[in-house]
């Protein structure tokens, strides 16, 4: 079988389930978190808060299975994501409701001053001081 055969029982819906939508996220973001994975969630959290209304106050809603399903992430990896990420001071969560649901709110400036922060170090790095 050569890269041009299509393998017997293969088609247009079975290779759209295989290449469902890509994941992607900010690559700049990975030293900041301390990892791909947390990375990863904030990226999303950062295009989820871009969506939303002014009067959420930031605030949203995502259950363990809507993560996993726009990320790709585990159980596992989420909380050690979301871990990283409280404790980076990029996110607030809190549980609220009847039945409680977690809900999350990124903190741009905290994020905006780790890319800042991360940005003059690789410059000093490079020799090329303060930008």
């Amino acid at each position: 079988m050569n890269d041009r055969t299509i393998p017997p029982g293969v088609n247009a819906e079975l290779l759209l389930d295989i290449f469902d939508l890509p994941i992607s996220f900010h690559r700049c973001l990975v030293p900041v978190t301390g990892g791909v994975t947390a990375a990863l969630m904030l990226s999303q959290a950062i295009w989820t808060s871009e969506e939303l209304d002014p009067e959420a106050g930031g605030w949203f809603c995502r259950s363990q299975e809507q993560w996993t399903e726009e990320t790709g992430l585990s159980r596992w990896e989420q909380e050690t994501a979301r871990r990283a990420l409280r404790n980076g001071g990029f996110v607030d969560e809190r549980r609220a409701g009847l039945p409680a649901r977690l809900w999350f709110r990124v903190r741009p400036e905290a994020v905006s001053r780790a890319l800042r922060a991360r940005a003059e170090a690789v410059c000093r790095s490079r020799g090329q001081g303060k930008t």
